[in-house]
């Protein structure tokens, strides 16, 4: 019995790879079950070729393999592509009515996926409830589970396409079950039968933005933020919020700074070219110490690069982010239960210290789905810092840049009875009126990047695991988390004293805090998805220690554990 497996859906867009990966997905997180969906597909809407991964495990695993315990070919081309994946003793479910191959391996189990498709589900369009139905009569597992997330899953469009899709799974598992031999990639049932959630990355962000106080969201879509923008847009009268699609993403920054400055908690999505445009309002925001949060999910570059694929490339494009020298902050979520806590105190640090806030995912993040427990996700109570909807004392004498000892100026809503809010993007006085005082400039630009010593007291300690005593330490951030632990894991199977660093707040870095000194361990290894290593660099920056090795990868693929060691 087996209770870690890895199945590869393949095909041309438009076939329904995704369906099946997401009813597979969801099925099994029923049952108890941990699930990890990612989605390698081509920037066509048809044809191509394309893989949806999903991995069944009992603890949670935040990665894949590319290696498959069952392909699922959906035509010609996904055989022959994916094949090589296969792992020894593997299978490949394809459809022998269709697609004819001189020799017949012993690894092609033919399934007539369209005629079991018209026959049991009444249009061939059905073939990928058949190859689930093929799928999980190889796992040997009861089809209630499924037929349960059909329903809900086609609950608009009305009782005879569920039944259909019923009856297509029905067909393709019995067909299995008849002819499958002494093939079986039997699962283990799970310890316990626990609720849990199954959601993509950009489900979780938009989700833990609604829960953590959300009010207005301008974007624009493009890939692979587009996500975000449409569960806020589908939510929004529901939650009552403002969404708005601007023309471009210079409105949509520019839209988010004007509605922070009226006292709202705002925010926008984009990538990397998207955020190329908006960097002057970043800029903007951090002249006029306005709190606004960004996502910012990376995708390959330069120019359009890859448009669905992944890439960890702009961590320093954020770092440095619009012209002139201004605090800012970065925080990049390791897993989709961690995007709450994450968005939470992206909004509350915002607020407290007025300043833009970045928050840095990426493809594999974004549109990858995975299982977690429904008590996991976890917020921040709001704080709104220095907020103030009344202005005492004094009329006329409220001072937006007022300078003080704290180094955080008093907010105060426009449209106060008896006040007046100036805002400036030229240099300004406290009270918000253009200066060119070279004292005065002095001032305003230590007060603005004073902030960072404060804020880096507040920035989250990476998490540490392994080996108490490694020889070697990974060092990474972001979605690489699942994929760094594994191959932690692995190597100390084998002997060899290993242990991670992982961080989710990237920008100020904190002070590290940990059990033995960074000098004395022999290799320590940045493991990130670019080609220069931008964040091993930044490490060694900021902490003075030689980063001995980098593992990098730059062709738009997500890291894997097998990656790490191979590479190693």
């Amino acid at each position: 019995m087996i209770d870690d497996i890895e199945i590869g859906i393949a095909g041309a867009a438009g076939q329904g790879m995704q369906s099946i990966s997401f009813t597979l997905g969801k099925t099994f997180t029923r049952q108890g079950f941990f699930a990890f969906t990612y989605h390698d597909l081509m920037s066509r809407i048809r044809g191509g070729s394309n893989v949806s991964i999903t991995r069944i495990t009992h603890t949670p695993a935040g990665s894949i393999s590319f290696s498959f315990d069952i392909l699922v070919a959906l035509d010609r081309e996904a055989v022959l592509g994916n094949i090589n994946k296969l792992k020894k003793g593997g299978v490949c479910i394809y459809d022998g009515e269709k697609i004819v191959f001189e020799k017949k391996e012993a690894y092609l189990f033919s399934v007539p996926l369209e005629r079991l498709a018209l026959e049991a589900g009444k249009n061939k369009i059905m073939i990928n409830s058949v190859a689930t139905g093929a799928v999980l009569a190889l796992l040997k597992w009861d089809l209630a589970a499924c037929n349960e997330v059909i329903r809900e899953l086609f609950s608009g469009k009305g009782e005879e396409i569920i039944a259909d899709n019923i009856n297509a799974v029905k067909a393709g598992y019995d067909f299995v079950s008849a002819n499958s031999g002494n093939l079986s990639f039997e699962l283990k049932a799970p310890p316990a039968l626990i609720k849990r959630l199954f959601m993509t990355g950009s489900e979780a962000l938009a989700i833990a933005s609604i829960a953590s106080g959300l009010k207005f969201y301008a974007g624009y879509p493009m890939s692979p933020s587009t996500a975000v923008m449409e569960y806020i847009a589908a939510k929004a009268e529901e939650h009552k919020l403002i969404y708005e699609q601007a023309e471009d993403e210079i409105a949509a920054v520019n839209m988010v700074i004007g509605a922070a400055s009226c006292g709202v908690r705002a925010m926008t999505a984009t990538s990397g070219g998207g955020f190329a445009l908006m960097t002057e309002g970043i800029s903007l925001a951090g002249m006029t110490e306005t709190p606004v949060v960004v996502i910012l999910t990376q995708r390959p570059g330069p120019a359009t690069g890859f448009p669905t694929r992944t890439e960890q490339g702009d961590l320093k494009f954020a770092l440095y982010s619009g012209h002139g020298e201004f605090a800012k902050i970065i925080l990049a979520p390791r897993t989709a239960a961690e995007s709450f806590i994450i968005m939470s105190r992206a909004f509350n640090l915002a607020e407290k210290y007025q300043v833009p806030v970045i928050v840095l995912t990426d493809q594999y993040f974004n549109d990858s789905s995975s299982t977690l427990d429904a008590a996991e996700p976890e917020i921040e109570p709001v704080n709104r810092g220095e907020l103030n909807f009344t202005w005492p004392g004094v009329p006329y004498s409220y001072k937006r840049y007022s300078l003080n000892e704290a180094g955080i100026s008093p907010r105060l809503v426009p449209g106060c009875p008896g006040q007046v809010v100036c805002e400036d993007s030229d240099e300004h006085t406290e009270e918000g009126h253009i200066s060119e005082s070279a004292e005065l400039r002095d001032l305003m630009v230590k007060k603005r990047l004073g902030k960072l010593t404060a804020i880096a007291a507040e920035i989250r300690q990476p998490i540490y695991a392994g080996n108490k005593a490694p020889e070697i330490l990974f060092v990474g951030w972001g979605s690489t988390y699942g994929a760094i632990k594994e191959a932690a894991e692995l190597m100390n199977k084998k002997g060899v004293p290993a242990a991670m660093l992982h961080f989710s707040e990237l920008w100020p870095l904190p002070e590290l805090k940990l059990p033995f000194n960074l000098a004395g361990i022999k290799q320590i290894v940045a493991v990130e998805g670019n080609a220069t290593g931008q964040f091993g660099s930044l490490f060694s920056e900021h902490t003075g220690v030689i980063v001995h090795k980098r593992i990098l990868r730059y062709d738009g693929r997500p890291i894997t554990a097998n990656y790490i060691i191979t590479k190693l």
